[in-house]
């Protein structure tokens, strides 16, 4: 064996040993669910459906005291969620990065603040999630960085082109625990999407033992020409019955600028936890759907049996 040629195997060698102390861990998770949707409006429709997804989760450690962890899911075999964070050492903060199905930080950590013990009064009736400060921005392709400290956190996010056309978005999220004052948090977050719609949002919560209390305001103003302004006002409250039982109750209403009525949705939920097994349930109903009076009414009841593994 020629010189050169040793010395690079045992450089190869060397350089293996290496990275095997620093490997990283990937651990795989998963989880299926029967559900039942039943609409007011989708009566010829079956309302029986199944779910399911694999999940990865990847995480380690560099040698500078930077962590790293990434993540992917699997929903019917198509890998349609996955992003990677990086936490800074010295307690600098995270960084994240989302490739598709998500949203990277600023708006997304204060757009609902209003509790629910399974899911929001605004989900399932439509398609549209009016009057909520994260229903314009894409969700994908995003990066994001957050820090926090002292009952503080700041995060900010940004999208180069969320679509062909567009410009870049850009948006805040401030939250803080009011000190001297336990179970209360403010929160507060601005920005913009890519069609350069301005969006604010402001919240208060309270907590106080098993039950929680909030009420956030949205104003979500579309560029010149994109149609209406939105107003979103939204209130609810939950109560943790006990380590496995929860229930909420909420209200949103939504005013657009040139409509004659708000959008009202108000909704109840509950889930109960069992082992592996969560049962989540919910009836939501919309009025004047987008503000339209001719708009029909939409009731939707949901029932949701979950397994973890």
């Amino acid at each position: 064996m020629n010189k050169l040629h040793k010395v690079g195997l045992t450089a190869l060698a060397t350089s293996l040993v290496a990275s095997s102390a620093f490997a990283g861990e990937l651990s795989v998770s998963g989880g299926a669910a029967i559900s039942y949707t039943g609409k007011s409006n989708a009566s010829g429709t079956n309302p029986w459906a199944m779910g399911n997804s694999v999940k990865f989760n990847g995480s380690g450690e560099l040698d500078n005291g930077t962590t790293f962890s990434a993540y992917w899911e699997l929903d019917d075999d198509v890998m349609d969620d996955y992003n990677m964070t990086f936490g800074l050492p010295d307690d600098m903060g995270t960084i994240k990065f989302i490739g598709a199905s998500g949203l990277a930080g600023g708006l997304s950590t204060v757009n609902n603040i209003v509790p629910s013990a399974y899911t929001p009064v605004f989900e399932t009736t439509d398609a549209d999630d009016n009057g909520v400060a994260t229903s314009t921005l894409a969700t994908n392709a995003q990066w994001g960085y957050t820090w926090s400290g002292n009952g503080l956190s700041v995060s900010a996010a940004y999208n180069k082109k969320p679509a062909a056309g567009e410009n870049s978005a850009t948006h805040f999220g401030v939250s803080y625990d009011v000190e001297g004052m336990d179970g209360m948090k403010v929160v507060a977050g601005m920005g913009s999407d890519g069609s350069e719609n301005d969006i604010e949002t402001y919240g208060l919560s309270y907590s106080i033992g098993s039950i929680t209390a909030a009420y956030q305001v949205t104003e979500i103003k579309l560029a010149t020409g994109s149609g209406n302004d939105e107003s979103g006002t939204h209130y609810g409250v939950s109560m943790v019955v006990n380590d496995d039982f929860s229930i909420s109750a909420g209200k949103q209403e939504t005013d657009f600028g040139t409509a004659t009525m708000d959008e009202e949705n108000t909704g109840y939920s509950a889930s109960y936890t069992m082992g592996g097994m969560t049962i989540g349930y919910a009836y939501n109903e919309v009025k004047n759907a987008a503000g339209s009076t001719s708009a029909a009414d939409i009731e939707a009841s949901i029932v949701n049996v979950s397994f973890a593994f």
